[in-house]
């Protein structure tokens, strides 16, 4: 996609962000990472800058953002603070979208106004122990009790764990196997029976707050469901959009920060009585990072246009996810190659980098599960490449 095919508000938007990134959230970057410390202050940075609420309609007070516009705002996020990236598309993300798309009005009268404002942190849960990529295991269950929901379970890899305040929480409403059971409750932090445990020790994202959950006996309102049983196929119709706007512009946006700063690095490290940036096969290996790194972007940002105007598939979803995912692990590999022995130093970015992006071919659906429905639909025949 040329920046000309961009509206002049999105180019805007695009700058404003970027800016805000590069002076506020890019310096704080390397100690949340050491310090497994959640960015608060960013989150609070980019509110004050009116970047919060941003897919929740205008009518209840946010912005009303596209899927390309959510995926130019993450993409900036992530060039300069990649845990500020994964926070702000999980409090910005698939809760309050599907709020929107599948709650009451009670509910989103309730909920979005409070996100839009900033004043509620969300989180999202599918995972277990036992149910990753397979959904459809989901074991926590939650039980009808009068008026109530009884939850019992645990989950895994939550983001934003440690500082949300409401959770999309996926549960076992009934007995029919796999998906048909399942369903979806809002389920408030501070809900008798419920806790988030210790800090999960990952690769990378380390400052991201992710935790498991657990519900013993944990009381939640009957008005509290979101997604009855049987319904789960509203929900991943949501989710397809965040599949875009959601994990893969971080990916994007930490590729092209490797790009720039190795480009800089080989301009400045010499050997051999030259600059490395003189070499040519490092020159080719650049060349390579880049072209890979615009291949993405135009893939991204075209999966996202389609979304937007009501065009977009699974499909698209998922192809645009699995190269986007495996590129930045390319490119961000290639950056500590280029760096040498301060590639793996902490002293540069480049480590981070990786560790950063590397997780995310497994999060919100491994690449492998991407790449069975991507044959699958082929096969099927509704996709034809």
């Amino acid at each position: 996609m040329l920046e000309s095919d961009m509206t002049e508000q999105q180019r805007m938007m695009r700058d404003a962000v970027r800016r805000i990134a590069e002076e506020h959230l890019k310096p704080r970057a390397a100690k949340a990472d050491r310090e497994y410390a959640p960015p608060l202050e960013n989150l609070k940075v980019l509110a004050e800058n009116g970047f919060t609420g941003m897919v929740i309609p205008e009518e209840y007070g946010g912005l009303g953002l596209g899927i390309f516009d959510m995926t130019l705002i993450m993409e900036q996020i992530a060039r300069c603070c990649a845990n500020t990236a994964i926070l702000m598309g999980t409090f910005d993300g698939p809760t309050p979208r599907v709020i929107y798309h599948a709650g009451s009005e009670k509910q989103k009268k309730l909920y979005l106004p409070k996100i839009a404002r900033g004043e509620l942190a969300t989180g999202w849960s599918m995972s277990e122990p036992n149910a990753g990529s397979d959904v459809g295991n989901v074991e926590t269950k939650a039980v009808k009790d009068g008026n109530d929901y009884i939850v019992n379970g645990s989950k895994l890899w939550c983001s934003g764990a440690q500082v949300a305040e409401m959770f999309l929480v996926l549960v076992r409403l009934d007995a029919a196997p796999g998906m048909k059971g399942l369903g979806a409750l809002l389920i408030e932090k501070d809900t008798p029976g419920f806790s988030v445990g210790k800090h999960l020790d990952l690769i990378g994202l380390r400052a991201t707050g992710m935790a498991p959950l657990y519900f013993q006996d944990c009381r939640v309102p009957a008005e509290n469901l979101i997604i009855p049983a049987g319904k789960m196929r509203k929900l991943f119709e949501v989710l397809d959009g965040d599949r875009i706007c959601g994990n893969p512009p971080v990916c994007l946006g930490v590729a092209e920060a490797a790009l720039h700063d190795a480009i800089g690095y080989t301009r400045e490290r010499r050997q051999f009585g030259r600059a490395l940036s003189e070499f040519q096969g490092l020159q080719w290996k650049l060349a390579d990072m880049a072209i890979d790194v615009e291949v993405g972007r135009n893939m991204l940002y075209n999966a996202a246009r389609r979304a937007d105007a009501g065009a977009g598939t699974t499909i698209d979803a998922s192809v645009a996810k699995t190269f986007v995912n495996e590129m930045a692990v390319r490119v961000t590999n290639s950056a500590i190659q280029l760096a040498g022995a301060y590639g793996l130093s902490e002293e540069y970015p480049f480590e981070r980098y990786f560790r950063d992006v590397r997780g995310m071919s497994i999060g919100y659906g491994s690449t492998e599960i991407h790449r069975n429905t991507i044959a699958r639909e082929m096969i099927e025949g509704r996709y034809t490449p």
